[in-house]
């Protein structure tokens, strides 16, 4: 099982507490006629309710005559033990159909087939304390994307409200696969991305802010190879400030990444990551990969990108002997990058043996302050930022 744990230290095992039902807090004719989805796209459900998400959508009674193009949405309690609907779920994924798992148990889309990539919140906390509980929503897509390769692209949300099903259908209608083109049989070595992982907090963190993650997983094919397999990391961690989103007066102030590679297995290797320390620089350039004649590699494959960092320090706090990849940034709070929506995009190569699945440890962390005054007793008149709040997945 191909596997990427997004974790907390707080609880180091996957938590088992039920998702939380998507809910509203107006009423029912109300909900409908304010927040239902106006979907350009066919949808299928099946379940109690599920309709009422959507202006537009068709109950399966029957499992045939669906659109080719379409999405199936599921409600994951109706389903949990129905072996038919399971079936169905897996069809529908092997065919490259988005399929959303709303309510309940959202695992029931995991584990369906051998090798499937199946990432989990394990645990986390929000910025006031409170344990963010498991996926509300989950979304699924898998579909070949060249003569080696599968694209699968998963989607998490840990918010309890209807706009987590809004963004589950955004994501589903940006995920349906591309006509199929000529496929390129390559002869030297690539990266070849074979996941995508999107995850929010929606509201559910408000008046603080929002943290997205978007992780692109790439692998190294044709590496001559026998002995191992290489994964680069492509990490896209956003924070979107709620002094931008609710004109709240939160900002960002720091922001924190981790990638474990040897948590889970012993022999998993660091091969290479960035970026490192910086101080006073505009943008930041990465550059990860593998390098012949290097912790094994057979031959030389590189992956590179940049990204902005203005006022904003970069802390490398890796350390090979741990085979941990470790970033800080440290978000000048007082300038536009603080206010604004901010994305760091740090990056790692992970070494397993051959045939290994994908099993390391992910955190992703993020802090926000706010600019207060208060005087107390016969203290001065004092300004200053409030930033004593709570990191997410983060040890």
């Amino acid at each position: 099982m191909k596997r990427v744990w997004i974790v907390g230290v707080l609880i180091a095992a996957i938590l088992t507490a039920e998702a939380v039902a998507i809910t509203t807090g107006t009423s029912a004719e109300n909900w409908k006629q304010q927040y239902r989805i106006n979907n350009s796209i066919p949808v299928y459900y099946i379940g109690k309710g599920v309709a009422d998400y959507f202006a537009k959508a068709v109950g399966l009674k029957e499992f045939k005559s669906m659109h080719s193009r379409h999405i199936l949405v599921v409600d994951g309690g109706y389903v949990k033990s129905n072996h038919k609907v399971k079936a169905l779920l897996k069809k529908e994924i092997l065919s490259g159909i988005p399929v959303i798992i709303v309510n309940g148990s959202t695992d029931v889309v995991k584990n369906l087939f051998e090798g499937q990539f199946c990432p989990e919140v394990v645990a986390g906390q929000s910025p006031d304390g409170k344990q963010v509980g498991e996926e509300t929503v989950y979304g699924y897509v898998t579909y070949p994307i060249g003569n080696k390769a599968m694209l699968t692209k998963v989607f998490i949300s840990t918010d309890p409200s209807f706009e987590a099903i809004r963004e589950a259908y955004t994501w589903a209608s940006s995920s349906i696969p591309p006509n199929a083109g000529t496929i390129t049989i390559e002869a030297t070595p690539y990266w070849d991305q074979i996941y995508q992982l999107d995850y929010t907090t929606g509201n559910s963190w408000e008046p603080y802010g929002r943290l997205n993650v978007r992780t692109l997983y790439y692998r190294l094919y044709n590496d001559n190879s026998g002995t191992y397999d290489w994964y680069d990391i492509h990490v896209r961690q956003q924070s979107v400030p709620g002094e931008e989103l609710w004109s709240s007066g939160w900002k960002t102030a720091d922001m924190y990444t981790w990638i474990d590679a040897d948590y889970y297995q012993s022999n998993y290797f660091l091969s290479d990551y960035s970026p490192t320390t910086t101080s006073g620089a505009t943008t930041v350039s990465v550059s990860i990969g593998v390098s012949a004649g290097e912790g094994g590699a057979q031959v030389s494959a590189s992956h590179s990108w940049s990204y902005t960092i203005s006022d904003v320090v970069v802390h490398d706090q890796s350390d090979y002997s741990q085979e941990l990849a470790k970033w800080w940034h440290d978000v000048n709070e007082g300038k536009a990058v603080g206010s604004d929506t901010y994305q760091i995009e740090p990056g790692a190569t992970i070494r397993v043996s051959n045939g290994d699945p994908m099993d390391w440890r992910e955190h992703y962390g993020v802090r926000y302050g706010k600019y207060t005054i208060y005087c107390g007793g016969h203290t001065p008149l004092r300004v200053g930022w409030n930033s004593g709040y709570n990191l997410y997945f983060l040890p």
